[in-house]
């Protein structure tokens, strides 16, 4: 009985170290990709444009993944897995990333990054409409929260410049695409090894981006290419290998709660490097899109979402 006890004892240790791995894994993450929208701007000064600038981004990252992927080796991938992730990277990291960083061309790192992260409450309608999650009234008012705090962080109620509203408009659809790609890692992540779905969804949305790059706006100078190459390891690499190996362990749900540190990171870092500033109606519509997210990720139990016939398989 001692000896069974002690197994079982053995397994909880493990099974909390797990869950305490994913937790960093996932704040690593969000604070290294916080990073990402500081780069844009300063990269957006030497007279790149967000296709160059994402084209070259992914064609240097890509070596690292599949280089990781031999370092860690898994099972073999399905062909009808291989086209889900090529999927979800065409969706997650080509769409979704072609969006947000024309957005950032209009509007503040910092409050690209608190639009950003809208991404877990568009996660749970999602979840109604595919999944038949149910939508309780814990959800709904989360969703209200988040979005009330949006409209504060765009400051909708005070007469914008348009330049502001494009920008908001396309970070939020950027969001709405990571979402659908966020549950397709999560699905995903239960059969095939996080190393792999980074590979695999970094490569198709590589290629995407060198196929649509246009040939013009190379940079130039040690500068620009000493962040590009900081822009693909510290805030793609990085993010991207560590968020896929966070989900796997701890879950979308929980990963959502972990991630609340990216919009505040990036507050920090572009009032530090860019000297943005956000005002007080901002800041306390970010403590309110922070606050929804919290209520949706602190639910007792995690979403659970399975496929249905005619969803990915």
């Amino acid at each position: 009985m001692t000896k069974v006890n002690g197994l079982f004892f053995i397994a909880d240790l493990m099974d909390k170290k797990a869950y305490l791995s994913g937790y960093l894994l996932v704040a690593t993450s969000a604070v290294t990709f916080s990073a990402k929208g500081i780069f844009a701007k300063i990269l957006y000064g030497y007279g790149m444009d967000p296709v160059t600038l994402l084209a070259f981004r992914f064609l240097i990252a890509m070596p690292l993944f599949w280089l990781a992927v031999f370092f860690f080796p898994s099972g073999k991938v399905s062909m009808k897995d291989a086209l889900i992730l090529v999927l979800s990277g065409l969706l997650g990291l080509y769409g979704a990333a072609l969006a947000d960083f024309y957005g950032l061309v209009y509007i503040d790192a910092s409050i690209e990054r608190v639009v950003l992260y809208t991404y877990p409450a568009i996660v749970v309608v999602w979840a109604r409409l595919f999944f038949k999650e149910r939508l309780g009234k814990r959800k709904i008012f989360s969703i209200g929260l988040t979005y009330l705090g949006l409209i504060l962080v765009l400051k909708l109620t005070s007469g914008i410049p348009a330049s502001n509203l494009i920008g908001g408009a396309l970070v939020l659809f950027s969001a709405v695409v990571y979402s659908l790609s966020y549950i397709l890692t999560e699905v995903l992540g239960r059969r095939i090894s996080g190393v792999k779905i980074s590979a695999y969804t970094t490569t198709a949305a590589g290629f995407a981006f060198i196929g649509t790059w246009h040939g013009k706006a190379v940079p130039h100078g040690i500068e620009a290419w000493s962040l590009l190459v900081l822009l693909a390891t510290l805030s793609t690499f990085i993010p991207v290998l560590t968020l896929a190996l966070g989900i796997k362990r701890i879950g979308a749900s929980r990963s959502a709660l972990v991630s609340f540190v990216g919009p505040v990171s990036t507050a920090i870092l572009s009032y530090l490097i860019l000297g943005e500033r956000m005002d007080y109606v901002q800041i306390a519509g970010m403590g309110l899109v922070l606050a929804g997210v919290l209520i949706i990720s602190l639910e007792r139990a995690p979403m659970k979402i399975k496929l249905e016939p005619g969803i990915g398989n």
